[in-house]
């Protein structure tokens, strides 16, 4: 792990090792996966956890995972998705900071 975003890092990370593996693009993977090629790509870059595991253990089929490799998939799904719901909850912290932001975000019409 590397600290905050460890699990959701490692949990990508293991998404595009087994891509890897296939020469398909984001779309046909998506395709065979029943997912749309941009949230394939969120997933793949840690930018985001899909709420329902039925599409990983698709992907990974399609990548020719092992048992064991679903296995390890689903366990860094869990850990992941613990993790942005613990981001989901600290949210609205980020909301006071945005109001210094304010006066940067005037300057930026002007163009």
């Amino acid at each position: 792990g590397n600290g905050a975003n460890g699990d959701m890092e490692e949990f990508a990370e293991l998404l595009r090792e087994l891509k890897g593996r296939t020469n398909r693009s984001y779309a046909a993977l998506a395709a065979r996966s029943g997912v749309s090629a941009s949230a394939l790509h969120r997933y793949c870059s840690g930018a985001s956890v899909p709420g329902d595991y039925d599409v990983l253990a698709r992907f990974g089929k399609v990548c020719g995972a092992s048992g064991e490799e679903l296995l390890e998939l689903h366990r860094r799904w869990v850990l992941a998705d613990a993790e942005r719901k613990r981001a989901g909850s600290r949210a609205p912290a980020a909301v006071s900071a945005g109001r210094a932001g304010a006066a940067g975000a005037v300057t930026e019409g002007v163009s």
